[in-house]
């Protein structure tokens, strides 16, 4: 039985309007039906959930690069290493057959981007009396004055990027004889600095192999130095503003997935 509200009157279970005074009994609600979880719609989570991790991932590792440029950089944008000092008993430290391989389309682009890959060496000798000379040449031009010298070749260096670990630098020793002439006397390298006190040479390579040296300007043996290596990317912020728009869209459109979709799903 169903009691009217109004009169009090008690009406039939399915009664629709009270027989006594004519009160709407009953309203009908329309519920709608909710949808079982599917596969499809399990499949569009995952991928939503898959988007939202990777947006993550590029927007720190776009944030990354900008602070990287932003506070690990010099004031002319270099991401420089710490001060290594150079004690060896040799006529010169080398860092050779560096070699860059680059096609001239990507190097066209790099141009246009604000140019390709920057180094900078900084140097300083420890004795006051002796000046240090350091140069960057061709490998086949420098191969005939620096292969017959007895100098040290550089295996590992500590940039100081890494915080966890500190390590001072290791060589490997080649033999040879001194220098017929001062490096300074050459005429093939490409950029050179000598001074007895602090020097600075940048370099923007070219496609090739190269020598970079370290040496006494007399061409004497047994070097004493401070250095430090620096190397700039034009568009390394750049390319930090892109992984960081990416990750943004990426981002989105994990989130509008995800919320249509568990929105479907509600009654």
């Amino acid at each position: 039985m169903v009691k009217c509200p109004n009169c009090g009157e008690e009406n039939r279970e399915n009664a629709v309007y009270c027989r006594k005074c004519g009160e709407k009994l009953q309203t009908s609600v329309y519920v709608k039906r909710k949808e079982p979880w599917g596969i499809v719609h399990i499949g569009v989570i995952l991928l939503s959930v898959l988007l939202l991790i990777t947006s993550f991932g590029l927007i720190m590792g776009g944030t990354g690069m900008r602070t990287v440029k932003d506070v690990m950089t010099d004031d002319e944008g270099y991401l420089m290493s710490k001060t290594q000092t150079i004690q060896v008993p040799s006529y010169g430290i080398v860092a050779d057959e560096i070699d860059i391989e680059l096609d001239q389309d990507a190097m066209r682009f790099f141009q246009r981007q604000g140019g390709f890959v920057s180094f900078k060496v900084t140097t300083e000798s420890l004795n006051p009396i002796k000046e240090v000379f350091v140069g960057v040449a061709r490998y086949a031009d420098a191969y005939n004055y620096i292969e017959p010298m007895e100098y040290h070749e550089i295996d590992d260096i500590d940039m100081g990027w890494n915080m966890e670990e500190h390590h001072e630098p290791v060589y490997v020793l080649h033999p040879g004889d001194a220098p017929g002439t001062p490096p300074t006397e050459q005429d093939f390298w490409i950029v050179q600095e000598s001074s007895t006190g602090e020097q600075t040479i940048s370099w923007e390579p070219e496609e090739g192999n190269y020598y970079v040296v370290l040496m006494n300007a007399d061409g004497s043996e047994g070097i004493e130095a401070n250095i430090k290596v620096g190397v700039q990317v034009p568009f390394f912020g750049g390319i930090g503003d892109i992984l960081i728009g990416a990750g943004a869209v990426v981002g989105a459109i994990g989130l509008v997935m995800l919320y249509f979709t568990i929105k479907r799903n509600q009654p």
